[in-house]
C-alpha cells in the first residue's frame, strides 16, 4: 500500500517538479561549459571495476560522444538558439569553444557591471518616503468586497514597504489574470493619495483606461479624489483643462494610455507611477519612464512579464512580488490546439449559446475581417456577431464593448484589441485563428479574457491545415496546452524567456553572445558576474573562483547514482539529478532529500552516496577547492588560489600526525585506505567541516 502512495504521490507531483527543473529531451541542442554546444543523447548506466557510475551522453561533431557523469550535470545547459539558421556541434579537440566561452564571459561581466551601476544610481537617488497611517488604510482596506489571499497580502506588504523607504520603488507584481493586481494597484494608490501626492496609471488600449476609470472610482467612490481619463481621444478641450488640473493638483489619479508620458504634462506632486500590461510598451516608452519618472515610486502589473524583465528580477537587479494562489471556485480553462475545423468552430459555439454564454473569436486580420463575418453568418446563423478591432473610432468601440456587455449580441469577432484587461464573466469560449503566429504571454493574456466565473471554459487554438508551422510556433502551442493551471502565467513566461531569449538588458542588443553560448548559461554566467561584483566589490577583473564557475571535480571511486530499480523513470531521474547539482546549500539539498524519501520511501546506499557527494561538493566550493580525488590508498585534495584554508591549523594537524599528510603549493594528500564507499565520503565530509569551522 504504501508503495502504491508513492506511485500515486509521483505521479501527482511530477509536473510541480518539472515545471521549477526543466529536463533534458533526446535529441536536444545542450551547452556543456568545457566543451561547448552537443546533442543529448540519453542516459546511460556502466560498471567500472565496481564503480556504478550514471552517465549523460553527449553527441558532438564527427560523431564523437561525451560521457558525462550524472555528477557533473551542473556543468550541462539547455542550448536554444535564439536564430533560426542551422546550430553546428562543437568538435571535441578543438580549442574555439574556450575561447569563445571566455570571450563572452568578459562581455557579460561588462553587462553586470553596468546593470549594478543602473541600480546603483536608482538606490543614490532620494525619493518620498511615504507614511501609513493605519486607520485610514485599514478603513480603506475594509472596503473591499472580498478577503485577499495571502499572497495579495504579503505583495501589499513588500510594496508598502518600498514606499516608506527614501529610494524610489521599482516593483514586478506579476499574478495571472483576475488573480487581484488590481485591488493591490489601489491599496498602493490609496497610501500615495493619503500621503497627498498624484498617481499616474499607465495602460496600453483607451479601453482598459476606460475599465479601470470604472474600478478606481467604484473603489474610492466615498472618498473626494478627483480621478480621470486621458488619451489619442481626449477632446483638445478637455486635454487643456487636464492639463491645467494635473498641474495645480487638482487632478489626483490620472489613467491613460502613452499620452501620460507626453513632456508637456507638468504634474504637481507626482509621488506614484503604475504601469499595467508592461508587455505592450516598447522600448522607446520604457526609455521615456526611465527620464521623466527618476524621482518616482513605479509599480509595474503583469500576468505574464516579458523576458527581459523577468530575468532583470531573477538577478535582483529588479524587485518581484509574486500573486500564485487563485480566486476560490475558479476552473482551469480546458485547452485545445488543433487544425481548423468548421465543424468544430459550429459545435462549440453552440455549445456555449445553449448554457447562455457568449464567444471570443480572435481574428487578427483586419483587412478580412469582415468576410470572417459572413462566413461564420453562414456557418453560424443561430449566433449574431459583431466586429471590433483597433482601427474603429473609441465612440464605436466602447459602444460595441457595451452592447456585448449586455448580451446584445453573442459572438465578438474582434482583433487581439481585447487582450488586455476585459472583464466579461459571461463570456467562457473562446477561439483563435492562427495562433501559431501569436506570442506566448499574448496567447496566454488571450485566454485570461475567459474562465472569469464559476463556469468551465473552453479555448480553441487553431492552426492552418495548409501551411507547416515554425517549430518554436509549435513549441509554444505545445507549452499553453500542456500549462493550463491557474497561475501558469509566471511558469509561461520562464519558458518564453527561453523560446525568445532574455532581450536587450540595457537596451543594446545581447543576442550575439546569447547565441553563442545559449540563455541558461547566459544566465548563469551574469548571475555569477553579478555575485562576484556585488561580494568582492570588484568591478575591475573577475575573480578566479567565478570565471572557473567554482565546479568541483569529486573523483572518490563510489557508486553514487539513484538506482533505476529504486526510480525507474528516466526523466524523473534525470530531473533530479539536475535539481540536485544546481542545489548550493544543505537546507535546500535536505528539502529535495525528503521529497524524494517522500515519494520512493527508504534512499538505497547508492542515493544516500549521491547526496554524500553533493554536500562534499557544496563544502568544496564555500573553501575554494578545485578537486578531490583518491587514488589508491590516498586522498588527493587541490586548492584554488582564492580559498579560505587556515593554513596555521592545517600545519598544527600535520605536525600531530605528520606520517599520514602531505602539503605542496597547490594540493594536500592525507595517506589512508578505505574499505567501504561511505566510510570515505564521511571522512572527507568531517575533514571538510573542520576546515571550515577552523576559518
Amino acid at each position: 500500500m504504501k508503495h502504491f502512495t508513492a506511485i500515486k504521490d509521483k505521479k501527482n507531483n511530477f509536473s510541480e517538479l518539472t515545471s521549477t527543473t526543466k529536463i533534458f529531451h533526446k535529441n536536444q541542442l545542450v551547452v556543456h561549459v568545457k566543451y561547448g554546444i552537443g546533442r543529448y543523447i540519453g542516459l546511460c548506466t556502466l560498471n567500472t571495476n565496481g564503480v556504478i557510475a550514471e552517465y549523460c551522453i553527449l553527441m558532438y561533431a564527427d560523431q564523437a560522444k561525451l560521457y558525462v557523469p550524472v555528477t557533473s550535470i551542473d556543468l550541462i545547459y539547455s542550448y536554444n538558439p535564439i536564430t533560426s539558421s542551422e546550430v553546428p556541434l562543437h568538435t571535441l579537440s578543438s580549442k574555439k569553444w574556450l575561447l569563445e566561452r571566455n570571450k563572452t564571459k568578459k562581455k557579460i561581466y561588462d553587462v553586470a557591471v553596468q546593470l549594478i551601476d543602473n541600480r546603483s544610481h536608482r538606490i543614490l537617488r532620494k525619493g518620498f518616503s511615504f507614511k501609513k497611517n493605519i486607520l485610514q488604510y485599514e478603513n480603506f482596506c475594509n472596503q473591499c468586497s472580498y478577503l485577499i489571499t495571502d499572497d495579495q497580502k504579503k505583495s501589499v506588504q513588500e510594496i508598502i514597504s518600498d514606499m516608506m523607504k527614501p529610494v524610489p520603488m521599482d516593483r514586478l507584481l506579476c499574478g495571472d489574470v483576475g488573480f487581484g493586481k488590481t485591488e493591490i494597484a489601489m491599496r498602493a494608490a490609496f497610501i500615495a493619495l493619503d500621503n497627498h501626492k498624484q498617481v499616474a496609471l499607465l495602460v496600453p488600449t483607451t479601453l482598459l483606461a476606460q475599465q479601470h476609470y470604472k474600478t478606481f472610482k467604484n473603489r474610492f467612490s466615498k472618498y473626494s479624489y478627483n480621478i480621470n481619463t486621458y488619451s489619442r481621444f481626449t477632446s483638445t478641450k478637455k486635454e487643456l483643462l487636464i492639463k491645467y488640473k494635473i498641474k495645480n493638483g487638482q487632478i489626483n489619479i490620472l489613467i491613460g494610455t502613452h499620452k501620460i508620458l507626453s513632456k508637456n504634462l507638468i504634474w504637481k506632486n507626482l509621488g506614484l507611477l503604475i504601469i499595467d500590461e508592461e508587455h505592450r510598451f516598447g522600448v522607446h516608452h520604457k526609455e521615456i519612464i526611465k527620464r521623466l519618472y527618476i524621482n518616482i515610486d513605479v509599480l509595474t502589473l503583469t500576468a505574464t512579464p516579458i523576458p527581459r524583465t523577468l530575468h532583470m528580477s531573477s538577478l535582483g537587479i529588479r524587485d518581484l512580488s509574486i500573486i500564485s494562489t487563485p480566486p476560490k471556485k475558479r476552473l482551469t480553462i480546458k485547452t485545445f490546439v488543433q487544425k481548423f475545423n468548421s465543424k468544430t468552430v459550429r459545435k462549440a459555439v453552440l455549445k456555449e449559446l445553449k448554457r447562455g454564454g457568449q464567444i471570443y473569436y480572435i481574428y487578427n486580420k483586419i483587412k478580412n475581417i469582415e468576410y470572417k463575418k459572413k462566413y461564420l453568418s453562414k456557418l453560424i446563423p443561430e449566433a449574431r456577431i459583431q466586429i471590433s478591432h483597433g482601427k474603429m473610432h473609441r465612440k464605436d468601440l466602447y459602444n460595441i464593448m457595451c452592447d456585448f456587455l449586455k448580451k446584445s449580441f453573442d459572438i465578438l469577432l474582434s482583433t487581439t484589441i481585447i487582450d488586455t484587461g476585459i472583464h466579461i464573466s459571461n463570456v467562457n469560449t473562446m477561439i483563435i485563428e492562427h495562433a501559431d503566429q501569436f506570442g506566448l504571454s499574448q496567447l496566454h493574456q488571450l485566454r485570461g479574457r475567459i474562465g472569469r466565473s464559476t463556469r468551465q471554459a473552453y479555448a480553441f487554438f487553431f492552426i492552418s491545415n495548409r501551411i507547416k508551422i515554425n517549430k518554436k510556433a509549435e513549441k509554444r502551442l505545445n507549452l499553453i496546452k500542456s500549462f493550463t493551471s491557474l497561475g501558469a502565467g509566471f511558469i509561461l513566461s520562464t519558458y518564453d524567456s527561453e523560446i525568445r531569449g532574455v532581450g536587450e538588458l540595457l537596451g543594446k542588443n545581447q543576442s550575439g553572445h546569447i547565441n553563442t553560448i545559449g540563455i541558461e548559461l547566459y544566465k548563469k554566467f551574469l548571475n555569477n558576474a553579478i555575485n562576484t561584483i556585488t561580494k568582492n566589490k570588484d568591478t575591475t577583473a573577475l575573480s578566479e573562483l567565478h570565471l572557473n564557475n567554482m565546479h568541483v571535480d569529486i573523483q572518490l571511486h563510489v557508486s553514487a547514482i539513484l538506482p533505476e530499480s529504486y526510480i525507474n523513470d528516466i526523466n524523473i531521474r534525470l530531473m533530479f539529478y539536475k535539481k540536485i547539482s544546481r542545489i548550493n546549500n544543505n537546507k535546500k539539498l535536505k528539502a529535495v532529500k525528503n521529497k524524494i524519501y517522500h515519494l520512493f520511501g527508504k534512499l538505497p546506499k547508492y542515493a544516500e552516496n549521491l547526496f554524500l557527494l553533493t554536500i562534499i561538493k557544496i563544502m568544496s566550493s564555500k573553501i575554494g577547492i578545485k578537486k578531490i580525488q583518491f587514488s589508491f590508498t590516498k586522498i588527493y585534495i587541490f586548492f584554488y588560489k582564492k580559498n579560505i584554508l587556515n593554513i596555521n591549523w592545517l600545519y598544527e594537524k600535520i605536525i600531530k600526525n605528520p606520517q599520514y599528510w602531505k602539503l605542496s603549493t597547490d594540493k594536500l594528500s592525507y595517506s589512508k585506505s578505505f574499505n567501504d564507499d561511505q566510510k570515505s565520503l564521511l571522512w572527507v565530509k568531517k575533514f571538510l567541516y573542520d576546515i571550515l569551522k577552523s576559518y
